[in-house]
């Protein structure tokens, strides 16, 4: 039997991971590998696209010095420019991303040793004294301690039939659309990122290329786009039944906006994040002594990875003040 496992290989996780230096943590993660919207895809040929999260911006000086300490991390350079109408260059602030890609940022700090990848948990049962958890092979597993970072929706979804003091009343997560994009070299993106104002589809492009990746394709402009959160939530019906539509759509209005040429065009695909924008909430991060049991994620207090930091770090401090006799040591 596990002593504590944690469902979810996202940021969060990372977090604990880190503070929790527990040796019979398992984790059991859906996708191939950590990172959760902290992914990276990796196209042959072409280099890498942070499909998920862009950057941390850190504020808190304990947060900034947290992701200064794992490994791999650098800063992004150049400026940044809001478009609306026309350019005006952003005041600078830090960007930190990865050094192969912002799935590092997770990737650095969960030990993948530990991680059982493309195992959907799907049914958790509470047993007097532990957890079985029953993925979608109906592999059963068990633990003495568990603790979930998975988005709302799927919180939801595992928890719903349990008694718990721990409410979730609505759905606090929205979806969101990111192509990835590779053109034929071109020095039309002079700037690091473009924030898009007053369009309907687009909210941001990130130019790939900038971030001097040595996988990247040095022959290739690799351009990020990410959607607005009205569009996503409009189209995330259309986007299941014809992926291309979607792509199609969002393709047309970023060349028509930068007057770039269908001949250009290398290398294009989309992926949808069901779950991508939180609202604002005030949920406390989750605890229950007596099932052992703990619940955590950005979507508690905002979308940014700097509130999963502050949740996860949170739920920490709960289980080892008030509940030293799970033996769950941390780390300074």
């Amino acid at each position: 039997m596990n002593k504590l496992s944690i469902i979810g290989a996202g940021f969060s996780t990372a977090v604990l991971c880190h503070y929790l230096q527990n040796k019979d943590v398992h984790i059991f993660e859906k996708s191939r590998g950590p990172g959760g919207r902290s992914s990276t895809r990796k196209v042959d040929d072409i280099g890498v696209f942070d499909h998920g999260l862009q950057y941390i911006s850190p504020k808190a000086e304990e947060f900034s010095k947290f992701i200064s300490s794992i490994k791999g991390i650098k800063k992004w350079q150049g400026d940044f420019v809001e478009l609306n109408g026309k350019e005006k260059i952003l005041p600078k602030s830090e960007k930190l991303i990865g050094e192969h890609g912002n799935n590092d940022f997770a990737k650095n700090l969960i030990d993948i040793n530990k991680c059982k990848f493309k195992s959907k948990i799907e049914k958790i049962e509470f047993h007097k004294d532990h957890w079985k958890l029953i993925d979608d092979s109906q592999s059963e597993y068990s633990t003495q301690n568990l603790i979930l970072t998975l988005p709302q929706e799927q919180t939801y979804s595992l928890i719903k039939n349990l008694d718990l003091k721990f409410k979730i009343e609505k759905n606090i997560m929205k979806p969101c659309f990111t192509v990835m994009l590779a053109l034929k070299k071109t020095s039309i993106f002079k700037y690091s990122g473009y924030i898009i104002k007053n369009n309907p589809i687009i909210s941001w492009c990130a130019n790939e290329s900038s971030k001097q990746r040595s996988i990247n394709n040095n022959e290739l402009t690799q351009l990020t786009i990410q959607s607005t959160e009205e569009y996503g939530y409009e189209n995330f019906k259309k986007y299941k039944e014809n992926k291309d539509v979607i792509l199609n759509e969002i393709l047309e209005t970023f060349l028509h906006m930068f007057k770039i040429d269908h001949s250009e065009v290398v290398h294009k695909n989309v992926h949808g994040w069901l779950y991508a924008y939180a609202e604002s909430n005030d949920l406390p991060v989750f605890w229950d002594n007596q099932l052992c049991l703990g619940i955590t994620g950005d979507w508690f207090t905002g979308g940014k990875a700097e509130n999963s930091w502050q949740n996860a770090k949170l739920l920490v401090d709960i289980i080892t003040v008030s509940y030293t006799h799970l033996t769950l040591p941390t780390k300074a």
